[in-house]
């Protein structure tokens, strides 16, 4: 059995950790990976202003020891910063969401500077797209099927669609909303398409495989 770590934080790190996940981590509803690369995980509870209140719910734990306890974290290895995950038990799978704003205005407003002057492609890093759903779902057991974008479409008035293999061809589903670096940090690949002009669409016909212009 391989003892390798599987994520990219230290083992080490402090994570915020609800205490009743401690007695039975059924109860777990949420994790969010904040833009410091840090994770807090929730049963259900936000983080409060009243520290005393945080007290109450949350205390500090290990990443290591919240692994052992949540061992579904693994799945999210690839999870960027600034993303949240909703956790649904039923199907053992993640529901993937780019974090909203907090209440700290100006640490948000500095957040986003920096994430636009580092973004090197076009469009906007905090442009909202939409996905098909399972692009923004990750499976934690041994038959997850595997995430890939298929087709890229650029709407006529300039916004995003990203459709999955999952998807069959000519049949209606169901999409969540992502901004775009989070599209671009979860899948890598469909970079080079960002250039696509509105009323272009690109398809491909395998994960890997090149970018073709169907449309547009």
């Amino acid at each position: 059995m391989s003892t390798e770590w599987p994520l990219r934080q230290d083992p080490e790190s402090p994570v915020i950790f609800a205490h009743t996940l401690l007695e039975d981590a059924g109860q777990l509803a949420f994790v969010v990976l904040d833009d410091d690369d840090d994770w807090f995980i929730s049963d259900g509870a936000e983080f409060d202003e009243d520290m005393d209140v945080n007290r109450e719910q949350f205390g500090a734990l290990r990443l290591r020891e919240a692994v052992e306890r949540i061992p579904q974290l693994k799945a999210l290895a690839d999870l960027p910063p600034g993303m949240a995950a909703d956790w649904d038990p039923d199907r053992a799978t993640w529901l993937l969401s780019s974090v909203a704003d907090s209440d700290d205005e100006a640490e948000d407003v500095a957040i986003r500077e920096t994430r636009v002057a580092a973004w090197q492609h076009p469009g906007s890093p905090l442009e909202e797209v939409q996905l098909s759903t399972g692009l923004a779902e990750v499976g934690t057991g041994p038959d997850a099927p595997p995430r890939a974008v298929r087709q890229v479409v650029r709407e006529a008035d300039g916004t995003w669609l990203f459709v999955g293999f999952e998807v069959p061809e000519a049949e209606d589903f169901e999409v969540e909303g992502m901004e775009l670096e989070h599209v671009v940090r979860l899948y890598p690949d469909v970079v080079t398409v960002l250039q696509a002009a509105p009323g272009q669409v690109f398809d491909r016909e395998a994960p890997g495989a090149e970018w073709e212009l169907v449309e547009g």
